[in-house]
């Protein structure tokens, strides 16, 4: 058995060291007083003082580039300032945590202020005249609600389908593309429950899905009678499916060429809607995969932010000369249990957009709004200019003695 060596006795005044003081590396100890001088007087270099010590991304990368010190068996580790204590685990990130790292604050002078404000007159002012030319430009058929045409309305009945008719007049000629849209009244798609009701991994065709990636699709999750979740949600659920055709006679003899190939985005195209696979245990079947790749169901799933919106069905790649059109259109979406209101349009389109005078009345307004404002500034700047505090610091020194002697006075 060992000889067992007995404890040196403590010096008066000093506490014995507790269990915290112990602990590994990286938990909280109570400090000691190298600990305590180190914060207190910043003793130690920049490597090893725990108030300028970082080990947050930011600035650690910076002091990493900075000293470029190499290492050897002999350094310390970083939780130990230069008399081998151990720092605290709260002094870490010191800067970061104390809002200390290095920021760009700019100085927004008057000159540097006029000068943005005619910049912004200047590109606002021309963008609002081009989108005022180009709206006088773009043509447009009218706007022609079919829903409450009696030969189109089927109430509130999912499973009813009808054949109707409609036809509009265009007084002027719309040159090739323009695009064939439906609108939808009354329809929020920007609910939360709804928006977040589908399963993007099941629209990208993967298989098998876990339970997770399944149960985003409540409050529908299986769309078919055989409980077969594909695809699944509220939004797949709830897609648009009545149909059209734009003829250029009644009888719809003489079809207007059109088709649907480019009307998705092509990043919805390429990565996020994709077949499934058709194989023994899973779910997918090829008239599901038809849907799901189909662009008019990628428009669908792209969600409108109001509750009125226009979704593009169709590119027409014909000029149409002015005169009257028919659409035949075969109807299966009720929209009466909501008060909702369908109907089609058709117009140009250009770099900015369909036609839209809010747009282009915002932009001209906007830019003479910043040159109203940069005259008045520059104005004021020659007639009475202010000198900044940082060119002049006799004006600080000035304004901290009138503080000094009014204190002294009060």
């Amino acid at each position: 058995m060992a000889d067992s060596k007995p404890s040196e006795p403590l010096p008066s005044g000093t506490a014995p060291p507790t269990s915290q003081q112990e602990q590994p590396n990286g938990e909280f100890g109570d400090k000691n007083d190298n600990d305590i001088d180190a914060l207190e007087a910043g003793r130690g270099d920049s490597d090893t003082d725990p108030k300028t010590k970082c080990c947050c991304p930011a600035c650690g990368t910076r002091k990493n580039k900075k000293n470029k010190k190499k290492k050897n068996a002999d350094d310390k580790p970083d939780n130990v300032d230069a008399n081998g204590n151990l720092i605290p685990e709260a002094t870490k990130c010191y800067k970061f945590r104390q809002q200390e790292l290095y920021a760009i604050t700019p100085i927004l002078s008057p000159p540097f202020v006029i000068t943005m404000y005619f910049v912004m007159s200047c590109v606002c002012i021309p963008l609002g005249a081009v989108m005022i030319a180009d709206n006088n430009k773009l043509k447009s058929s009218p706007t022609i609600r079919y829903d409450n045409i009696p030969a189109c309305d089927v109430g509130n009945n999912f499973t009813s389908t009808k054949t109707c008719q409609v036809s509009f007049a265009l007084d002027q000629p719309i040159p090739a593309p323009s695009y064939f849209y439906y609108q939808l009244s009354n329809y929020y798609q920007n609910a939360r429950t709804y928006a977040l009701s589908r399963s993007s991994a099941q629209l990208m065709g993967e298989w098998p899905l876990t339970s997770a990636q399944i149960d985003t699709c409540e409050p529908i999750l299986d769309n078919k009678s055989n409980g077969e979740p594909v695809p699944c949600g509220l939004t797949a659920w709830s897609y648009f499916n009545d149909t059209f055709v734009l003829c250029k006679d009644q009888n719809c003899a003489d079809g207007v060429n059109v088709t649907q190939n480019g009307i998705a985005w092509p990043s919805d195209v390429e990565y996020k809607f994709k077949p499934g696979p058709i194989e023994e245990g899973s779910p997918w079947t090829e008239q599901d995969n038809d849907l799901i790749t189909s662009e008019p169901f990628m428009v669908w799933m792209r969600l409108s932010s109001f509750n009125q919106f226009n979704k593009l069905f169709m590119i027409i790649q014909e000029d149409l000369p002015a005169g009257t059109y028919y659409v035949n259109i075969q109807s299966n979406y009720p929209v009466s249990s909501f008060d909702g209101q369908k109907a089609i349009v058709l117009y140009q389109v250009t770099w900015y957009g369909g036609k839209n005078e809010f747009l282009a009345i915002a932009y001209t307004v906007t830019g003479c709004v910043c040159f109203v404002l940069a005259c008045v500034f520059l104005i004021r700047h020659l007639t009475k200019p202010r000198k900044a505090a940082y060119e002049d610091p006799s004006m600080v020194l000035d304004r901290i003695n009138e503080i000094a002697n009014e204190d002294a006075k009060s």
